[in-house]
């Protein structure tokens, strides 16, 4: 038991949270940036409510809404120098996973000189500043409003890589279940298995430890038994909460432990071909966890008893059947992905999924890897 968690951010969760944000944003300075995607929050009427009341207590707005699904170093230069420009003084990250991550890395910038693609490559060190974050997911998978990382697609390379840098941590997350509900179903399915991966992976991270294993398991509980009550009643406001917490949990799993080769074999798949993250994710994680059983069956065994079955013989069983409960029941060639880039991505992943694979309690080799790709094909 040898371990250090340290999560300074102040979490404000629950039905009606996001009134607070004026309130709480002015103490950070009186102008922000709003980094959102380019629909979602304007088609809601999100955007504009808290654009109001940030204006109420004192706080003007900028907005940069040129945020793809899989974020990228171009967006996150052009939306830091709008951020200069206007000298900002935080940045709201108001979305789903993307804005969230990309917030961080663009109030990073801010702050900093070069490409950000120089200090995810450790080529620039940081000079220990950044502008402070707000974070207010509307999605319940990401995590990233517990979490410091800023996973981002390089244009030049098409490599998916996270910028890792603590001062990014947000300053305040507002995690308000009201602000999901307008989320389409498939939209809601995949993020939802984000989460579930997330705490499942960190449950089983060389790194996790007796903090990060509390966060882990009661988030796997919470969403084996809420995701169902979910999918039934999209107007269950206690299953609403239980998933959203269950999400935030991931966060902090993942601050601490970190993921492991599910998300390290996934990223090359985004990177390459713009897949839905919590699709590609579903598509292989199977083939990824059931190389890693024999290593820890201790572990599978107590996922799988959380998911309803007996031990570690049917922990596979148990998370097939949460994507078919999800309509995830899916192959890499139904999300886009052609044979012939299995190679490529078997070289990626031992490039840059580098951290993430050194995670996984068991070891691969670029050869392993390409078996699971093909697996997953």
């Amino acid at each position: 038991m040898n371990f250090i968690f340290n999560n300074p951010t102040n979490l404000f969760f629950g039905s009606g949270k996001i009134n607070l944000v004026g309130q709480e944003c002015k103490n950070f300075g009186s102008k922000a940036l709003i980094v959102t995607g380019a629909n979602s929050t304007k088609k809601s009427g999100l955007l504009q409510k808290v654009q109001d009341l940030l204006a109420k207590d004192g706080v003007a707005s900028v907005v940069f809404d040129n945020i793809p699904q899989n974020p990228t170093t171009d967006a996150v230069m052009e939306a830091a120098k709008v951020a200069r420009d206007n000298v900002c003084e935080m940045v709201i990250g108001l979305g789903g996973g993307s804005s969230l991550d990309a917030s961080k890395a663009i109030a990073f910038m801010a702050k900093h000189e070069g490409h950000v693609s120089d200090y995810i490559l450790a080529k620039r060190t940081s000079n220990g500043t950044c502008l402070p974050v707000i974070a207010i997911p509307t999605t319940c998978g990401t995590g990233s409003e517990a979490d410091c990382f800023a996973v981002l697609n390089d244009n030049a390379t098409n490599d998916k890589r996270t910028l890792r840098q603590f001062i990014t941590l947000p300053k305040l997350s507002i995690v308000d279940p009201d602000l999901m509900k307008t989320m389409p179903q498939s939209v809601l399915r995949s993020v939802m298995f984000d989460a579930f991966c997330h705490n499942v992976e960190g449950y089983i991270s060389r790194n996790a430890s007796a903090v990060s294993e509390m966060f882990s398991l009661k988030g796997v509980e919470l969403l084996v038994h809420n995701m169902p009550k979910l999918l039934e009643n999209p107007n269950d406001n206690e299953a609403w909460d239980a998933v959203c917490l269950a999400s935030t949990f991931g966060g902090f799993s993942l601050q601490s432990a970190g993921c492991i080769a599910v998300h390290g074999i996934e990223h090359p798949v985004s990177g390459l071909r713009n897949v839905i993250h919590g699709k590609g994710l579903a598509a292989v994680i199977c083939a990824v966890l059931e190389k890693t059983l024999d290593v820890c069956p201790e572990r599978f065994a107590t996922l799988s008893k959380i998911m309803g079955g007996k031990d570690e013989h049917d922990f596979i069983a148990q998370v097939e059947k949460i994507k078919k409960s999800l309509d995830l029941d899916i192959k890499l060639r139904d999300l886009g992905v052609l044979e012939s880039d299995l190679e490529w991505l078997a070289n990626n992943a031992m490039q840059v999924s580098k951290a993430l694979l050194s995670n996984n309690p068991k070891t691969f080799t670029q050869e392993e890897i390409l078996e699971m790709y093909k697996k997953a094909f």
